[in-house]
Parts: structure tokens; C-alpha cells; sequence
């Protein structure tokens, strides 16, 4: 690992203790250590905790990628491939929702929406729910980095060729 990787793993892992402190200074202060993680991502300390544990996971993978590129592999390998197009999945599961609502309704507070309005619904709803568990903002990360690894290589084999 380089420098800068170093400096932002243990950034990053700040963030990720800071959480963990806020936590237990809510379970010594008499609020309880479950009301610490309770409100989780709706606090400020939450919102530190899951930038946290993204930039972690965007460090992470980078350097293996860079680490397997150093020693000869392919940059990219089949099972990136296959990770990322699995990383769709989530996308696709909400739209899919969001159709399954406009047809045949989805209950929101005191009504139910068809149509149109049923089909937001359910996609905001969904999007909502895979954004609190951080599904989508993972998925996100893994395209963004592939999509970048991937011109790299194109380019460096471009670059070869002439």
C-alpha cells in the first residue's frame, strides 16, 4: 500500500471509531448503548459512519485491482465482470417493484396509488430502503471503479498495440 492508501484507510477508520465512541458515550450517558446504534444513520455520526465504510470499500478494492495488475494479471478478470453486472441486480429489483405497484397498487400512509403515482412510490420507497442499508451506495462505488479499472486497461492496451 502506498501512502495516501495508508492515510485514507486510517481516515476512514476514524470515521468508523468515532461512530463506535458515539455509541458507547450514548450507552454511559444513560440513553442505553441500543439507542446509539438505533438512530444509526439518522444521526450525524451516521452519516460519518457510512461515508466511512464506503471509502474504506473504495480503497480496498482499488488496491487489490492495482495490486493484481502489478503482478501481471489481468486488471480486470471475469469475476469482476460478473460482479458487476450482478451489481444491477438491486436497480433492476426496484423498477421491477415499481411496476409490480403501478399495476396492482402499494398502500403509502393512509392511501393506496396506481399508476404513475404507485410506480414512484415504490421506487423512491425502495431506493429509500437499499440507501438506509447501504446496498445501492456499495453497488454504485463497485460501477464507478470498474467503469474507471476498465478504460485504464483499455487504454494501457491501446497504448501497447502502438
Amino acid at each position: 500500500m502506498n501512502k495516501v492508501e495508508k492515510f485514507l484507510i486510517g481516515l476512514f477508520g476514524l470515521g468508523v471509531l468515532i461512530f463506535l465512541a458515539y455509541c458507547i458515550t450514548e450507552g454511559i450517558t444513560g440513553f442505553g448503548l441500543v439507542h446509539g446504534f438505533e438512530r444509526g444513520y439518522w444521526s450525524e455520526f451516521g452519516v460519518i459512519l457510512v461515508v466511512s465504510c464506503l471509502g474504506l470499500f473504495a480503497v480496498l478494492v482499488s488496491h487489490a485491482m492495482r495490486n493484481r495488475k502489478n503482478k501481471g494479471k489481468k486488471a480486470i478478470t471475469n469475476t469482476d465482470r460478473i460482479w458487476f453486472r450482478l451489481s444491477f441486480v438491486p436497480f433492476l429489483l426496484i423498477v421491477l417493484y415499481g411496476v409490480y405497484s403501478a399495476i396492482f397498487g402499494i398502500s403509502f400512509l393512509w392511501s393506496v396509488s396506481y399508476g404513475i403515482y404507485g410506480f414512484l412510490t415504490a421506487v423512491v420507497c425502495g431506493a429509500a430502503i437499499l440507501v438506509i442499508i447501504p446496498v445501492l451506495p456499495l453497488c454504485i462505488v463497485w460501477q464507478v471503479i470498474f467503469i474507471v479499472r476498465r478504460r485504464k486497461a483499455t487504454k494501457a492496451v491501446i497504448n501497447e498495440r502502438s
